[in-house]
């Protein structure tokens, strides 16, 4: 069975499967432990990133721990592109 978060995700984000939203939930449930543990939101995009999440999820992840952001997509959005995990390139 889905968690709440899960059948939320099925609920309101079209073309996810009963497992990609269970994933995705699941890596909501873990990221926001973290940010209990006192970990900033540019440690939870490096955490995402480690964990291979592409930013297209990594953006719906975080509009899910923004919780009752006014603008939560537009703000997910410009956490995930403007952090550091996302934006430092490798040395060469």
């Amino acid at each position: 069975m889905a968690s709440p978060t899960a059948h939320e995700l099925l609920t309101n984000v079209s073309g996810l499967t009963p497992e990609r939203a269970q994933q995705i939930a699941d890596h909501i449930d873990e990221c926001r432990l973290l940010m209990e543990a006192g970990a900033d939101m540019d440690a939870v995009q490096q955490h995402l990133k480690e964990q291979g999440v592409g930013m297209l999820y990594a953006i719906l992840i975080t509009t899910g721990l923004l919780g009752d952001h006014p603008s939560k997509l537009r703000a997910a959005r410009e956490i995930v592109e403007c952090s550091p995990a996302r934006t430092t390139t490798p040395p060469v």
